[in-house]
């Protein structure tokens, strides 16, 4: 383990993690420790994945997984990797990994799901097995394998392979890849250029991305960086502001995997292997996660992704000279367009484009590179900024996604009609039009029912997939059902043959060898493609009478369902209604994984910026989308804004679970928080619970005997409270009641400000009814007066009222509620391992009190306090008594 590992932990409002160190190494622990804390079983999860011990975990589900690994070689390539590093990346590898094996053991580890597995150390090289376990799937290798499977099966006379296999072409259809956009300074407000985007993968609960700042007061290397974070990985590899410069980056769409066929025939459809840059070349780019914490300029980024390997990222960054950037970054095999496994890997690889200079706009958004007119020039509504980069088709490195979401963003941003701003892009992120709607909808042309003639008006209407919209949930219905129909059609019949690859794998592969799946992806392409013999009107018509219903069902009394176009639409879903997040826990569980969230309708789908994509033919939830937003600005860090899925924590209970679910739900973004003076120090001995100002931190449920809340002490708010109960006589021992209002609120906010010292009001049924102070005795005058031992933890109480005593029949004691709230409280942190108290030594009530709550009493000891020589008694409980169930009360 390392020695020197200080560092200092902030959180803001939303629980998002602040780490300072005066080193690079014991910032990178600080980030282990706190993401442990935060993420100890998603990060312990994917460790588990990447070292083949998924099943210890997630039972008989993890074992196709754990197979696939040990194939992959995943363990082996991450050590292989490591060892190629140079020392300094070495270094800072192992002490994040020391970060988070401390971290976990200091309570991170916590949870039910992790009860019988055994702590492992996390090894220098273990969180490049985590990246490698993300990202092992983040490329087209699996589409290759679906159209191995439709080249062998899938004949129409006549026409090429080729274009059969163009049917299922990875841009053949919807897909929710990532969303980047950077605007030059010459169109925004401040005249700064802003970076911005959303990243989409499959949903997860928590988030696969984390909120954090990193800061390196060294001075001969300082850097303060802040961005989302992968769990599990040092530094911020794919989105970060570092004030002077920010960066983001979408998938580049290339075919940077290759699949090498296995030997002859013979090997049959399983008989593959993967050739990958990361474990070919023993490097997937650490050196480049690294460099970027110490960027100043966009020059600096293009560097440190020049080092960059897997997976192969499009990259925007920007800085405070004006400068904005466009870049490609990692190893792409120097192949053709590879739609089928090779015979063998590509000879060296692809010479990319040098950074290119944005002068207007660029965006980035999965679809097939080319070079935009300039606005003036376009005949687009405004004049607002196009993507102008110049031989951009250069950047075309295999494959893509539909062109809908890009070709969108420009359109907004060219119809801007005020200077572009962090706020603006709230409109860019926000927006639900689906421009791939009025092709398939065109198949309806024809069709004289209403519930066609609805969709024809929604579409003129601009297509938008909204949570509250009846008609977007019929469109979203209706193509469910005609991707089911075309799946079951004829001519297609031969792609339901075996697909032949291990079945091990079907869970790992997921949907991808799924005929469904793949038919609702190249829907658009096998409607028009005329040569295979489907009607597309006909399917098109028959599609939607299965969900609208028609007439003559309605009449007959035969439909399930009332009809699209009836009196009683309004009982029809709207689309938020069928479209739930639907995300993935770090490990299966029995029960439901959101059962802690209180989950919202979303608008859009794979088509709409605001990306909350699913997979027609399967389920209408939102099992992918934007798993975080951001807006980096680079006149002024503070304006930028920031949000993910669901919150900085991922323990289930937590306050900070799911705190940004409802604004991420509604495509907002908070601002980001840089001033200390709004961060509140976080105590990292996890002896003190830590809040914003009168946040609830605690509480138990009594039953009859009503409910236990503990607060954070707001020192403005909570002012008159403590002034009026210092002022009683019986508040004489606490040596206030000489003190005006003003004089407590500055009192207490002197104690806020102490990152040992807490306050907290604890309210009885909402009353409040007791202060209650918890402080580190090693940073306290008491230290002097008894031998400190670690895990200790003081404290003092102060009884302001009797609350609601009466009403739960207990009038003369009311501390058989208090008594045993205060313990379980006091030891909520995982590092407090004793109570200790010192009243004053003539306070009999206070002495008889503690002895009620179960402290042993102690040594009488002098010393000096804040308010003068103190004569005190000590008392103690430690965790192990607290936990008998023989305590008195």
């Amino acid at each position: 383990m390392m020695e020197n590992v200080d560092f200092d932990l902030f959180r803001d409002d939303l629980g998002i993690p602040h780490v300072r160190a005066a080193s690079e190494t014991a910032l990178a622990y600080g980030q282990g420790w706190v993401t442990a804390q935060d993420r100890g079983l998603q990060i312990e999860a994917d460790r588990m994945r990447a070292e083949e011990r998924y099943a210890e975990v997630a039972g008989p589900a993890g074992a196709a997984w754990d197979r696939f690994a040990a194939r992959e070689r995943l363990a082996a390539t991450a050590r292989r990797i490591h060892d190629a590093l140079d020392r300094p990346e070495q270094e800072w590898l192992a002490a994040y990994a020391d970060g988070v094996s401390d971290g976990l053991l200091a309570g991170g580890r916590d949870v039910p799901e992790l009860a019988g597995v055994p702590h492992r150390p996390w090894r220098p090289w273990t969180p490049i097995g985590v990246f490698l376990a993300a990202h092992v799937l983040f490329n087209g290798f699996p589409s290759i394998l679906w159209r191995a499977h439709v080249a062998r099966h899938l004949h129409v006379p006549g026409v090429p392979l080729e274009q059969v296999l163009g049917l299922f072409a990875a841009d053949a259809g919807p897909s929710s890849g990532s969303n980047a956009w950077a605007v030059h300074g010459s169109f925004t407000e401040s005249g700064s250029p802003l970076v911005a985007g959303d990243p989409h993968r499959t949903l997860e609960l928590p988030g696969p991305y984390q909120q954090v700042r990193l800061v390196c007061t060294d001075p001969d290397a300082s850097y303060d960086v802040l961005g989302l974070a992968f769990p599990g990985v040092p530094g911020i590899p794919h989105f970060g502001h570092a004030g002077s410069v920010a960066w983001g980056i979408t998938n580049a769409a290339a075919h940077h995997v290759e699949v090498v066929a296995d030997g002859a025939d013979g090997a049959g459809p399983g008989g593959w292997h993967l050739h990958w840059p990361a474990r070919e070349l023993s490097d997937v780019g650490v050196a480049s996660w690294r460099a970027l914490l110490h960027a100043r300029t966009a020059g600096d980024v293009a560097d440190a992704f020049s080092r960059w390997v897997d997976p192969v990222n499009r990259v925007l960054t920007a800085d405070s000279t004006g400068e904005v950037l466009s870049l490609t970054a990692g190893k792409v095999p120097a192949a053709a367009d590879r739609a089928l496994p090779a015979a063998k890997p590509a000879d060296g690889y692809v010479d990319l484009p040098v950074p290119v200079p944005v002068t207007q706009v660029a965006v980035d958004a999965n679809e097939r590179p080319r070079t935009q007119a300039r606005a003036e020039l376009d005949g687009r509504p405004g004049l607002g900024p196009r993507d102008t980069r110049p031989g951009r088709e250069a950047h075309d490195l295999g494959w893509s996604y539909a062109p809908h979401r890009a070709e969108r963003i420009r359109q907004l941003l060219a119809a801007g009609t005020v200077p572009e701003s962090p706020e603006t892009q709230g409109r860019i992120h926000g927006d639900t039009r689906d421009l791939g709607a009025p092709g398939l909808v065109e198949h309806l042309a024809a069709d004289t029912s209403a519930a066609a003639a609805r969709l024809r008006a929604w579409v003129a209407d601009g297509a938008h997939v909204d949570a509250t919209s009846t008609d977007a949930a019929l469109y979203m219905r209706w193509r469910d059902a005609l991707t089911h129909r075309l799946a079951g059609h004829p001519v297609l019949a031969a792609l339901h043959e075996p697909h032949g690859q291990d079945p091990a794998f079907a869970a790992v592969l997921g949907g991808v060898l799924d005929v469904p799946t793949a038919v609702g992806a190249g829907l658009a392409r096998i409607l028009a493609a005329d040569w295979l013999g489907i009607d597309p009107a006909a399917e098109a018509s028959a599609a939607l009478a299965e969900v609208a219903g028609t007439a003559d069902r309605q009449s007959a009394g035969g439909a399930d369902r009332p009809s699209a176009g009836g009196a009683d639409r309004q009982s029809e879903p709207t689309w938020g209604e069928l479209h739930l997040p639907d995300p993935l826990p770090p490990v299966p569980s029995p029960g439901d994984p959101t059962a802690d969230v209180a989950l919202a309708p979303v608008s859009g789908n794979n088509e709409s910026v605001r990306c909350t994509g699913g997979s027609p033919g399967v389920a209408p939830t939102a099992y992918r989308g934007s798993v975080a937003r951001y807006v980096w600005d680079l006149a002024d860090r503070a304006n930028s804004r920031w949000g993910v899925p669901f919150g900085a924590a991922g323990r289930p209970g937590s306050v900070h679970f799911d705190d940004q679910h409802a604004t991420w739900a509604d495509a907002a973004t908070t601002p980001v928080v840089t001033d200390w003076d709004r961060l509140h120090p976080a105590d990292t001995t996890l002896r003190l619970l830590n809040g914003a100002r009168g946040e609830e931190v605690w509480r138990r449920d009594f039953g009859a005997d009503g409910l236990v809340t503990v607060h954070m002490l707001d020192p403005e708010a909570d002012a008159d409270v403590l002034h009026g109960w210092f002022a009683q006589p019986r508040a004489a021992f606490w040596g206030m009641g000489g003190h005006t209002r003003d004089e407590v609120r500055d009192t207490y906010a002197f104690v806020e400000s102490l990152p040992t010292h807490h306050a907290y009001l604890v309210r009885w049924d909402g009353e409040p009814v007791v202060l209650l102070q918890a402080y580190h005795p090693e940073h306290d005058p008491v230290a002097t007066a008894y031998e400190v031992r670690p895990g200790d933890l003081g404290m003092h109480f102060f009884l302001g009222s009797r609350g609601p005593v009466a009403r739960h029949g207990s009038p003369d004691n009311p501390w058989t509620v208090l008594g045993p709230a205060t313990r379980e409280f006091l030891f909520a942190g995982p590092g407090t391992r004793r109570l200790v108290g010192e009243p004053d030594a003539n306070n009999e009530k206070a002495l008889h009190r503690m002895a009620v709550m179960g402290f042993t009493a102690g040594e009488r000891v002098s010393y000096e306090s804040p308010q003068g020589p103190k004569v005190a008694r000590m008392a103690y409980l430690t965790r192990e008594r607290a936990a008998v169930g023989g305590v008195v009360r």
